[in-house]
């Protein structure tokens, strides 16, 4: 569990008798009124638990001129009842048997996409029907995405535009899946909180980390008015450990059971990355849209001292042809041993590899791996392969080549530098992208983090790996793209 509290002036934030009393009687409310209505706790009294008041304490506390945090950011792994919680506390708001009742009150709930900013409004009616009550509850789907009404209280709903909030006087607002929050819909959050001004209100802000960097930049660095609650891993904890995973999911296995997390590693482990568990079930500060291939502890892992193949076993290749400005590449793999070659190439007739390397931002890199013999230049304004694929066969050695995998736009030129060099290599002609799938990508990451790879440091791959962003889509699909505009993948 990590709890980062805002950086102010007091050293230390402690809530007073009368706030604690007010969540400690939300609670009993919350028992008294009604029932959890789905998941594994289906049916039993609803209640909080202690890592849940922590982000109602802070809420309500006061100073004599207004409250003590205008923002609040509550940031914890998925599936951990933050939606509940946040419809729980709507219907404390305006249900007038609620201990924190508002008469009045006008609130707000916006998110990314009309999809996400609906979830609380379900959880509400879902609460509400435990109890007889969802009747009281009234949703106006006009404007869209809706307004939610009980007796004289307000409730708006907004997706991600950056108008949201604009006109509004709130006395509180939501936003969910701020981690989510697109490049265009930066203004949502200072949207809303300006929507504040006239009511003296507070903004919530929930979700995992996600990509965006104000919600980041707002955990990390907090502003006096701003209190941060964070549960989560951090990059350096081991996300197999369930140690790690106790200290991200502050529940205890109450509501989400320690048996999924267990699964759901599993499942990450069996398809070759783990960064998605990382980020959705143990909250790291990562990307969930853009990755590494290989994270640099995974990759160390495979490094030997001098690894050696077994006498005659099969090996399996890899070809990357590249132009004038980008890397000729092979891999080569061996079957058994599951050893790791490789090898590439650069034209040397327009510039030398210190020139090269300046040009593509990643200093003397392609210098320092030609001096371990990893790179190699050919003739030429383009990588000539009459001179390449001679070098990778003396790299292959006396093995036989089960298969050679080689971009299918380039197979003209491939096929035709194979019958010069006279080599009768099974070539699997494949692309990237939807028609080709993602399976090399997740194939590579299970052979890594299976341990079965064994090789020599090689810089060249460590640096070419910095290089190369995993691009996820929202279905989950793969695709290898460059890190920045000037990378060589």
């Amino acid at each position: 569990m990590a709890l980062r509290l805002a950086k102010s002036t007091k050293k230390t934030f402690t809530a007073s008798a009368d706030v604690i009393a007010l969540v400690e009687s939300l609670d009993q409310w919350g028992r008294e009124t009604f029932t959890v209505p789905h998941g594994i706790n289906k049916g039993q009294p609803f209640g909080l638990s202690s890592f849940q008041k922590r982000l109602l304490v802070a809420l309500f506390s006061r100073d004599i001129d207004g409250p003590t945090f205008r923002t609040l950011i509550y940031t914890l792994p998925r599936k951990l009842g933050k939606s509940m919680l946040l419809a729980f506390l709507l219907l404390a708001f305006v249900c007038p048997d609620s201990p924190a009742y508002r008469e009045g009150c006008v609130g707000a709930v916006a998110a990314p996409t009309e999809k996400h900013c609906g979830y609380v409004a379900d959880h509400m009616f879902a609460l509400l029907e435990t109890a007889g009550r969802e009747d009281e509850l009234r949703r106006r789907s006009d404007p869209r995405p809706g307004i939610l009404e009980m007796r004289n209280c307000k409730v708006y709903l907004s997706t991600g535009s950056n108008w949201g909030g604009h006109g509004l006087g709130l006395d509180f607002a939501i936003i969910d899946e701020c981690g989510l929050i697109t490049k265009g819909q930066d203004e949502l959050i200072t949207g809303y909180y300006d929507a504040l001004s006239s009511r003296d209100g507070q903004l919530i802000g929930l979700g995992t980390r996600g990509d965006n960097l104000i919600f980041n930049e707002m955990i990390e660095n907090p502003d006096p008015r701003t209190h941060v609650i964070c549960y989560g891993a951090s990059k350096t904890d081991d996300p197999s450990d369930p140690a790690t995973w106790a200290k991200a999911n502050p529940d205890g296995g109450t509501i989400k059971p320690l048996r999924f997390l267990k699964d759901a590693h599993d499942k990450a482990l069996h398809s070759g990355s783990l960064t998605e568990f990382c980020v959705w079930q143990l909250n790291m500060p990562l990307s969930p849209t853009r990755q590494l291939l290989l994270d640099y502890p995974t990759l160390t892992k495979a490094y030997r001292a001098n690894p050696e193949p077994i006498p005659g076993e099969p090996v399996h290749i890899g070809i990357d042809l590249g132009g004038s400005a980008s890397m000729t590449a092979a891999v080569v793999a061996y079957e058994q041993s599951g050893l790791i070659k490789l090898l590439g190439a650069f034209p040397g007739a327009d510039m030398d590899l210190i020139t090269r390397g300046k040009r593509d931002l990643v200093g003397d890199l392609w210098h320092r791996a030609a001096l371990d013999s990893d790179l190699i230049e050919t003739s030429g304004s383009v990588s000539d392969l009459n001179e390449f694929l001679p070098a990778v066969v003396d790299m292959v050695g006396n093995h036989p080549v089960a298969s050679v995998s080689c971009d299918r736009y380039r197979q003209a030129e491939f096929s035709t530098a194979l019958a010069r060099q006279k080599l009768a290599w099974p070539v699997i002609y494949r692309g990237t992208g939807p028609r080709d799938g993602d399976q090399d990508i997740r194939a590579t990451r299970r052979l890594f983090l299976s341990g079965s790879v064994n090789m020599v440091r090689s810089v060249l791959l460590e640096g070419s790996l910095g290089e190369a962003d995993v691009k996820v889509s929202t279905t989950g699909a793969c695709q290898l793209d460059k890190s920045h505009k000037t990378a060589r993948i």
